[in-house]
Formats: structure tokens, C-alpha cells, sequence
């Protein structure tokens, strides 16, 4: 475990600006540094604490609450000063500066600084960073639940089983090698080593076949609600979603913005998460603010996993392979026969079932997969694990002919596959991660994390 000593001052805003609050975080030797000097007696013991505050911008001092946190019991495992300040984005960096300049030596974060700090430190394993990571970049709960799953440690406690099960089987193995001429030391039968190899096997597989790919749940559909103005998409969105999210109005142009959602829907295959959209409507003539709302029409459209292309009438439908045609406010009977309709009500709630389960097939067609509560795996993840299971495969494999009471007749053999196993795994929790890994990993991170 690191120390409080040596590491120099790193800054940035750790959380989003544009809210009520946001934090300036300081980690390093000298995180106590700029609080000392902004107006208190002394140097600041470190201590874990929540004191009031306050920092010397050019305008004038800003009250606010600062956190200290002395290392390790910090994120970052070292010293650390968290300033809670109102959110404006100005005002943050204004902040940011001010800790830079009350500190010699102080410096900005980088990219994920803060996090491959907490991972040096040991206050967090590898798969526990690409979970901070994975919440970063979520934009559904599914993907929020999986990356919890990492940052809780749950594939690290599955991993640490198996390599705890594998180094003993090692240790047996290599004792068998290397210290034969002992009398006290007996090697492992090939039966007892074969069954223990399988055990192991069987738990890899099933942590594979028990998850869903990271990747797939990134890759949510993007459903599409389009259609001219007041054609009731919003209303159609709000009663898909379950909840008001968007306004509704009689007035065209209401949704000037494309609206974002995650939706929930049922599929054979299980329950499966995609993103609801509800796009500007179409306007034929368009003033300026307008133009740029059917500029991200065209935005979302040009994405779209799937349209839904909604008309109280049944006329101006789009076209294509990935157009579901939905007709609104079908209640008010506003037009002739429906032809490939699907008919919705947001007054009566009719067809809003239908329309889910049409969805819900389309898009298990496209790759979507389902979320459930399974956790998930990375692409990294699951080749370290099959790569694993490969080099157990090849240390059962030179077990082959061996009696079962009798030691292994090609120990080094099964030794060597099952140091790559263990490195395998290892990389996993970033043990023998190389400094390439760890670059790409933490590079995908933004400032402040």
C-alpha cells in the first residue's frame, strides 16, 4: 500500500459542472496544502473531516465545504482535498486554477489520473477501474448495472477463487518436480489434479455462460419515435416510458430537441433494454431555432436502430426495412383503414403493449441482447477467461495415460500450462497487466476521474 510521501499534487473537477454542485478534487503529498493557506492557523493536521472552507479566486473568496481525506484511507489511496462549489462551469475552473496556483508544483490531472492512483495504491484492482470506467460511459441501467457489478468486485471474488484453487494445484505440482528426493513431500495424483483442473474448468465456463457481453449492452438500439409535428410522438413517448418526460403541447415545434430514454422491454429471449428517442417533428418550412431542431432529426434518424414512424392518419409514413409504422391517436379515428399499422392510443392505452412486443422482436433480431440482472463481462474479460480455460485444456491434456493414484508422468508440461492459466487471470485483476493494457484502460477515461 502507498504512502502519504512523494506523489506530486494532481487537480481537476471530479465531478460534471452545470449542476447545483460539483467537486475540485486534490490528491497527493501535498493536498493540504492550498486549504492551509487560504485563510486558517497553521499547517492542517490530516485528518478525515468536513470543515468549512473557503478559496481566494481574483474576484474576491468563495465560502464553500471542503473534505479532507488523509491517505490511504482516501479514493485515490493518498491525501486528498475535495472542494464542494457551486457547479457553475466558470466558476470550477476558476477553482481549479486557484488550487494549482496556492500549491508549487501542483499540476492538472490527466485522463483517469485519479483512478490509476486508487489502482496503484491497491485501493482498487484492474476489473474495479474498467468499472468506474464502464459507469462513466453508461447510458442505460443495464450498462449502470453491469459496471457496478465490476466496481463491487464481483468478477474479481470469481477470479481470486479460481487462482486461489489454481496455485494450490501448482504448488502441488512443482513440489512434485522439485523436491522429490524429500521424504515428506508427496506428489498430487493425476485423479486428484484431473478432478481439480475440471472444478475449476466448470467455474471459468460458467462465469462466461452466466454473463452477457459488455459490448452488446453498449450497443443499445436506438428506437426512433419520428414523424411531422403534432403527430403525438411525445405523448406516445411519455406513455411507452411510463412517465412525463416530454412536454406535450398542441402547438407544432413543442420538441425542439431530440429526447433520450432508455426503455425497457420483454423479449423471448428476456428483458431488453434500447433507447427511446423522441425526434423534432418534421416541418416543412422551418424558422432559425427550427432549422436546427430538424438538423437533429436528421441526426438521430441517420442512427436509428429502428423508426418509429408515427401519423394520426396514416399518411406521410417513412419507408424501410427498419420502419415500424404506428398509427396515433387512433381513438379520434382521424383517418381511413389502417394498411401495416400498428393502432396506439395514449387516451385509451390501446396497441401500447403490441407496440413493445414489436419492438422488443425487432430488436432482438438486430443483436440486442437481453439485460436481466446478469452480470456482465468485457471483451478483455472473457478472452483472459478463455484463454485460461485453453491452457487448463492443455494441462488435462498431458495427464492423458497417467493412472490416477500415480503423480503426473509430464509435470513440467502441466506446470507450464498452468502458470499461463494463472497469468491469464491475473490480468484480470491487473497483476501482470502489461503498461500497454493499462494505457488503453485508463486512457478512455476523462479528466477528473
Amino acid at each position: 500500500m502507498a504512502t502519504r510521501a512523494g506523489r506530486d499534487l494532481i487537480v481537476a473537477a471530479a465531478t460534471g459542472t452545470g449542476g447545483v454542485a460539483a467537486v475540485v478534487r486534490a490528491s497527493g503529498a501535498t493536498a493540504f496544502d492550498a486549504l492551509g493557506r487560504w485563510g486558517r492557523e497553521g499547517p492542517v493536521q490530516p485528518r478525515r473531516c468536513v470543515v468549512p472552507a473557503v478559496v481566494r479566486l481574483p474576484a474576491g473568496e468563495l465560502p464553500c465545504v471542503a473534505a479532507c481525506m488523509p491517505g490511504p484511507g482516501s479514493y485515490t489511496g493518498e491525501d486528498t482535498v475535495e472542494w464542494i462549489v457551486p457547479g457553475h462551469p466558470d466558476l470550477v475552473e476558476m477553482v481549479v486554477r486557484a488550487v494549482l496556483a496556492a500549491v508549487p508544483g501542483a499540476r492538472r490531472a490527466r485522463p483517469g489520473e485519479f483512478t490509476l492512483r486508487a489502482f496503484e495504491t491497491g485501493r482498487l484492482t484492474l476489473e474495479q477501474a474498467e468499472g468506474v470506467a464502464a459507469s462513466i460511459a453508461a447510458r442505460t441501467d443495464a450498462e449502470l448495472r453491469a459496471a457496478g457489478h465490476l466496481r463491487e468486485g464481483g468478477l474479481g471474488r470469481a477470479v481470486d477463487a479460481a487462482l486461489e484453487r489454481l496455485a494450490d494445484l501448482l504448488a502441488l505440482v512443482e513440489a512434485g518436480i522439485d523436491f522429490t528426493d524429500q521424504e515428506d513431500v508427496v506428489a498430487i495424483g493425476a485423479g486428484d489434479l484431473r478432478a481439480g483442473l475440471a472444478a475449476v474448468q466448470a467455474a471459468l465456463r460458467s462465469l462466461v455462460d452466466g454473463t452477457v457481453p459488455l459490448e452488446r449492452l453498449a450497443a443499445a438500439p436506438m428506437v426512433v419515435l419520428s414523424g411531422a409535428a403534432n403527430a403525438g410522438k411525445s405523448a406516445l413517448f411519455n406513455a411507452l416510458l411510463g412517465h412525463d418526460r416530454a412536454v406535450v403541447a398542441p402547438v407544432a415545434g413543442t420538441t425542439r430537441d431530440a429526447l433520450v430514454e432508455p426503455w425497457r422491454v420483454s423479449a423471448a429471449s428476456g428483458v431488453i433494454e434500447v433507447l427511446l428517442v423522441d425526434a423534432p417533428g418534421r416541418l416543412e418550412a422551418a424558422a432559425e431555432i427550427d432549422r436546427l431542431g430538424q438538423v437533429m432529426r436528421e441526426s438521430v434518424l441517420e442512427r436509428a436502430s429502428l423508426t418509429l414512424s408515427c401519423s394520426p392518419d396514416g399518411m406521410g409514413h417513412e419507408e424501410g426495412d427498419a420502419v415500424i409504422r404506428v398509427r396515433t391517436k387512433s381513438d379520434l379515428e382521424l383517418g381511413g383503414a389502417p394498411a401495416r399499422e400498428i393502432l396506439t392510443s395514449t387516451r385509451t392505452g390501446a396497441g401500447l403493449q403490441e407496440l413493445a412486443r414489436v419492438v422488443a422482436e425487432r430488436a432482438a433480431l438486430i443483436g440486442a441482447c437481453a439485460a436481466g440482472e446478469a452480470p456482465a463481462l468485457a471483451r478483455r474479460h472473457r478472452d483472459l477467461v478463455t484463454e485460461a480455460v485453453a491452457h487448463l485444456d492443455a494441462a488435462r491434456a498431458a495427464l492423458e495415460g497417467d493412472a490416477d493414484h500415480a503423480a503426473p508422468t509430464r509435470p513440467e508440461l502441466v506446470s507450464a500450462a498452468l502458470h499461463g492459466a494463472v497469468e491469464s487471470l491475473g490480468g484480470i485483476r491487473g497483476r501482470l497487466a502489461p503498461d500497454d493494457i493499462l494505457g488503453r484502460i485508463f486512457g478512455r477515461f476523462c479528466v477528473g476521474k
